[in-house]
């Protein structure tokens, strides 16, 4: 079977389901974050999913940004 999509291949086959428990996907106008929990209130930039090119150039969005956000409720 191929499987022609954009995201990496391990948030479709998660190798440790711990890991990819701890990852969320959060809208931001003009594409999506995929952030990592690295504690209750501060997260890690993994990726930027989006179209819009100018996005890729804010240094808010870049891969190993630290970002605080409120504690995901579940």
């Amino acid at each position: 079977m191929i499987l022609y999509t954009s995201m990496p291949q391990e948030l479709i086959y998660p190798q440790d389901n711990q890991e990819f428990n701890k990852q969320m996907t959060v809208d931001i106008e003009g594409g999506q974050l995929l952030l990592e929990e690295i504690s209750p209130t501060e997260y890690r930039v993994v990726r930027l999913m989006s179209s819009d090119p100018m996005l890729f150039l804010n240094e808010n969005y870049s891969p190993g940004k630290m970002i605080q956000l409120s504690p995901k409720l579940t």
